[in-house]
């Protein structure tokens, strides 16, 4: 195993992808050789979710809360219907 910087560490990646999304992206974009497949989509998966919901803050009146609503449903909705398949 190859020591590495704490800075390059993929803790320190997932906690700047919650914190700063957009700098997050762009540390993890430009680290993507460096990283293993499975930890660069976990990274920018969090990074993704994480903008969302940092988007919704921007967004006028009750909006942010309909979008929200609506996503965490057809988030609940798909896994409703996996679980569903499975069964069968």
């Amino acid at each position: 195993m190859e020591k590495r910087p704490w800075y390059r560490s993929d803790g320190f990646f997932t906690i700047l992808c919650i914190i700063l999304p957009p700098i997050g992206y762009i540390v993890v974009l430009a680290n993507k050789k460096r990283l293993k497949h499975d930890n660069w989509v976990g990274l920018l998966t969090v990074a993704t979710i994480t903008m969302a919901l940092w988007l919704i803050k921007f967004l006028p009146g009750q909006w942010g809360t309909i979008l929200f609503l609506t996503a965490a449903g057809i988030y609940g909705y798909h896994k409703l219907l996996k679980k569903f398949k499975k069964d069968k």
